[in-house]
């Protein structure tokens, strides 16, 4: 890969700084006049990097919030730390805004080199295809709704110069002398796993590059390819899952355990397929055709990229960028977000089908004039077609960003002004945003558990219901739960109405991007939450229900799909105090199991708290296979306070199975105990 003339190459720089740059002040000038000089941020997702990058410039990577522990719940492991420098030149606050912007602009240029290096013609054909080059920043800028994701301040814009470098790495291995051949075999492996550091739908691209190094060995052993292609990826994503799996009890990470939606328990098989079909119609319909100008003028592009596929110089890498766009997609809509928050899901989609259609353009200009100037028309019509979106995605990036400063940042300020003017809130309870924490420099809890907290596993709670979120809360000692909350209370029904006293609100009107348009704050009281290792006399063993971490621990199961549901309610205990428990819903037919941690064999007492509701009739069972089961008739329930159901168990010996199915009606299962008879 030949370099060209210093003047040609000073030149062709300035050439493409100008639609970069230019793309860049479109977006940012009419957001910045719409926050009142806070730095835009259309998305809160923003200052949830911001905050991993702080953390990391504090010697905490791999950590939301210093002293919060380690956090699998970051979008892309990389962007934070490209960040971090920012921070500590003195970029603070919203301003780290800024300097993402200008990491953005410098990635979106190295993007563009990296296509020159890989449209400069080179052999027969040269002179017709020359132009190729001069036109590649057009395909990074083209698409209005790819720019709202390239300016965002999101990781999108590093993702492009990652993808850039990684194929220029996979097209000198393809080009090199057999004796420096490895070196970059392994320099393409290494740019992969960046890929996938950076966004881990990436992996769609990073496995079939690998395959196309392979390809491409040579005399070389292409096994041996192969492996220094994917070994750096694949040692990537097992060290991921392993520190997942070590400090948060997950395999996956916390944004796989809280947004796919295979991670639901409740809904049926079929009903999961319907979301994910969904998805994939909304992202084919808005980012593939809508946003590209229409289903017709929008084939152009894939097409040029098949043009790409079949032509022998640009096939080891239009295949791959063919596969990851499109496999990408598939594993985005397996996202229960993917049609939200303007499409940036689809983003690296849209990036790897742009670059395989500059691809194409420069395979099918190399044919001769006249194909170059079919390649001319095809190009200028793929690339002119969105521009009728321009406006209308300007326009939505600066009443996006608005949006944010109005409400997320403003409910920073406000709990900032709070801390000084009274006793500085110890904690706030949010649910995955990044602004309030990291603007206000208050500790914070993220229910949904994006954010992690030492490992308690709040993002598969948030899954499985609020009150589950609750339950985590009560394991934790009184000063160290939030006393503050900033919640959408349509979110958190259950938590903030019965937890709560709301002193304050901001509201905004014109919500483009937010989960609703008023975010509320509370002051906390947890009063009927039990003490954190409270224990029952007389108890051999007891499984909260719906509390995960007692629940593993107990290997409880429950009946899935369509069963199991969390509850939760306040309600009298035998002292008439208001006491909080959380449950499950074991419907008719279906049933609940544990497996027991009693100390020695013996006989028990299984105490089973429920609320109030009409007659029904339980089963019960004990032991590996299922003893005989006891039918239990239990009459009807007070409404106001907590009831118990005791069934005496002849024997039950370590680790083995109780079992508790539902005769008649709905069982509200909340809290298990085996007590001394």
């Amino acid at each position: 890969m030949r370099r060209p003339p210093r003047t040609r190459l000073l030149l062709w720089h300035a050439t493409a700084a100008l639609p970069v740059l230019g793309a860049a002040a479109a977006f940012y000038g009419p957001a910045l006049a719409r926050t009142g000089g806070v730095w835009p941020a259309p998305l809160d997702d923003v200052y949830i990097h911001f905050g991993f990058a702080r953390a990391a410039a504090l010697g905490h990577p791999l950590s939301w919030i210093p002293g919060n522990g380690y956090s699998s719940g970051g979008t892309s492991l990389l962007y934070p730390l490209a960040l971090a420098p920012g921070y500590l030149l003195g970029f603070r606050g919203a301003w780290l805004g800024l300097f993402a912007a200008l990491l953005a602009c410098a990635a979106l240029l190295d993007l563009c080199s990296s296509l020159r290096r890989l449209l400069e013609p080179r052999g027969p054909g040269a002179s017709t295809a020359r132009w190729v080059a001069w036109v590649a920043p057009l395909f990074v800028v083209a698409v209005p709704l790819l720019d709202w994701s390239w300016f965002s301040g999101m990781e999108v814009a590093l993702l492009g110069a990652v993808l850039g470098r990684a194929l220029v790495a996979v097209r000198r291995a393809e080009l090199a002398p057999p004796s420096r051949r490895p070196a970059e075999q392994r320099r393409a492996g290494l740019l992969a796993a960046l890929l996938v550091a950076t966004r881990p739908e990436a992996v769609a691209l990073a496995a079939p590059l690998a395959v196309a190094v392979a390809h491409a060995a040579g005399s070389l052993s292409a096994a041996a390819a192969l492996a220094r292609a994917s070994l750096p990826t694949a040692l990537l994503l097992a060290a991921q899952a392993a520190a997942n799996r070590a400090f948060t009890g997950e395999w996956g990470a916390a944004g796989a355990v809280r947004k796919l939606v295979l991670s639901n328990p409740y809904p049926t098989p079929l009903e999961k397929a319907v979301e994910v079909l969904k998805n994939l119609t909304a992202l084919k319909v808005q980012a593939l055709e809508a946003a590209l100008g229409g289903p017709s003028i929008a084939l152009i592009l894939p097409l040029l990229g098949l043009l790409a596929a079949l032509d022998r110089r640009a096939r080891r890498l239009a295949v791959p960028l063919l596969i990851g766009a499109y496999g990408s997609l598939l594993l985005v809509a397996l996202n229960a977000t993917a049609r939200y928050q303007n499409l940036r899901y689809a983003a690296p989609a849209l990036a790897m089908l742009l670059v395989a259609a500059a691809l194409g353009t420069e395979a099918l200009a190399r044919r001769g004039r006249l194909a170059a100037g079919a390649a001319a028309a095809l190009a200028l019509a793929a690339l002119a077609a969105p521009s009728a979106w321009f406006a209308r995605q300007i326009d939505h990036f600066a009443r996006a960003s608005a949006n944010i400063a109005g409400q997320h940042v403003e409910v920073a300020r406000r709990l900032g002004a709070r801390a000084r003017q009274h006793r500085a809130p110890r904690r706030v309870l949010l649910g995955d945003a990044g602004a309030i924490p990291y603007l206000s420099g208050i500790p914070a809890i993220d229910g949904l558990g994006l954010g992690g907290y030492r490992g308690m596993p709040f993002a598969r709670a948030s899954v499985h219901g609020v009150p589950a979120v609750v339950e985590l809360i009560e394991r934790l000692d009184a000063a160290e739960r939030p006393d503050v909350f900033a919640l959408y209370p349509s979110w958190w029904g259950g938590l903030a109405d019965v937890f709560g006293r709301r002193v304050d609100a901001v509201k905004i009107e014109d919500n483009v991007m937010c989960a609703a348009d008023e975010k509320v704050i509370y002051e906390a009281d947890w009063s009927a939450l039990a003490p954190p290792g409270e224990r029952r006399e007389g108890a051999l063993d007891e499984v909260d229900i719906a509390d995960l971490v007692d629940e593993r621990a107990r290997r409880y199961a429950f009946s899935a799909p369509r069963g199991g549901w969390v509850v939760g309610a306040v309600l009298r205990d035998d002292g008439g105090a208001p006491r909080f428990d959380a449950g499950r819903l074991i419907p008719e037919g279906r049933e609940q199991s544990f497996v027991t941690g009693v100390a020695a064999r013996g006989p028990a007492v299984l105490a089973l708290r429920t609320d109030g509701g009409g007659p029904i009739a339980l089963g019960v069972a004990v032991g590996r296979p299922a003893g005989d089961e006891v039918r239990v008739e239990v009459p009807e329930r007070p409404a106001d306070r907590w009831s118990e159901i005791r069934v005496p168990l002849r024997e039950v010996a370590p680790g083995e199975l109780v079992r508790i199915r539902s005769l008649q009606g709905t069982f509200r299962s909340f809290h298990v105990w085996l007590l001394r008879p």
